[in-house]
């Protein structure tokens, strides 16, 4: 997502300034440059200001609702994977088929929980979705698995739609018959993406899902064991500046310090204990 960030907005700001003050010396200059220094020159050149400044309105505009779509999309098919990967089998794998039959000349056939079959010019096809997270593998196992779920339905050859990497021993494997072809997690999310984009309430939803993470990770983060040295560091250098200063905000902070030091300890202590009590107990 990194191509979607937004710049800061001082830099904006500042290239904003730019391009307007470069447009009126160079909108204005062109004019005076040919008729002189007269009210037609200076007409001329406000109106091709606003020309240019309309145009880069334009492509800004453009731009942007192009961004957003690619973004919706990524988003979308993004959301759509994760809700499949918690779905049942025979669900998935029916979303799946009816996904590709939009998309391709497909006919679905039976649908069942090893997938579903289906006839594609004359041949018949067994589409299933492998519901592993992205950070685990495919084995070969289960490309094994799936060819025989391809002979068992009498099949020409499989389908298998993979949200995770794929490790060498299953590709090597995919190639004994009957064959399996591979449709990876990058090409699975671009067509749920460009079928369902992401809604506004789903951009919301995500939104504050990422909050609340955010909110939880807040207190185990500023309370980590590794951050108690740096606070009494700090408290002690804040109070000390304290005792030749005598001014408030020098106090405050410093004792603010000290207490997170000591509420750091404070939660080691009792990690180690419930890790103790856990490790007694079995």
């Amino acid at each position: 997502m990194q191509e979607y960030l937004q710049k800061t907005r001082l830099s904006g700001v500042l290239d904003g300034f730019g391009f307007h003050i470069l447009s009126i010396l160079l909108s204005f200059i062109w004019f005076i440059s040919l008729w002189g220094l007269r009210l037609p020159a200076l007409t001329g050149g406000a109106a091709l200001y606003i020309l240019i400044v309309l145009l880069r309105k334009k492509i800004r505009d453009d731009q942007v609702t192009r961004k957003e779509k690619e973004l919706r999309a990524v988003i979308g098919g993004e959301l759509a994977l994760e809700r499949l990967l918690v779905s049942p089998p025979e669900r998935a794998h029916f979303e799946i088929a009816v996904l590709l039959s939009l998309r391709y000349s497909l006919m679905l056939l039976q649908t069942g929980q090893d997938g579903v079959l289906c006839d594609m010019k004359g041949k018949k096809l067994l589409i299933s979705f492998i519901q592993r997270a992205k950070t685990t593998k495919l084995c070969a196992d289960a490309v094994l698995e799936a060819q025989r779920n391809v002979k068992l339905h009498n099949a020409d050859f499989g389908l298998l739609c993979v949200p995770c990497p794929i490790a060498q021993e299953a590709r090597e494997q995919a190639l004994e018959e009957p064959p399996v072809y591979f449709l990876s997690r990058e090409t699975l999310a671009a067509l749920f993406g460009e079928a369902n984009p992401a809604t506004d309430n789903q951009l919301v939803m995500l939104g504050k899902r990422r909050k609340q993470r955010l909110a939880r990770n807040l207190g185990p983060r500023i309370l980590h064991e590794e951050r108690a040295k740096k606070y009494a560091c700090y408290g002690i250098l804040l109070l000390t500046m304290y005792q030749f200063t005598h001014l408030i905000y020098h106090a405050l902070p410093g004792l603010i310090c000290v207490f997170l030091a000591a509420a750091c300890r404070c939660a080691r202590k009792r990690q180690r204990t419930l890790s103790d009590l856990f490790s007694s107990g079995a």
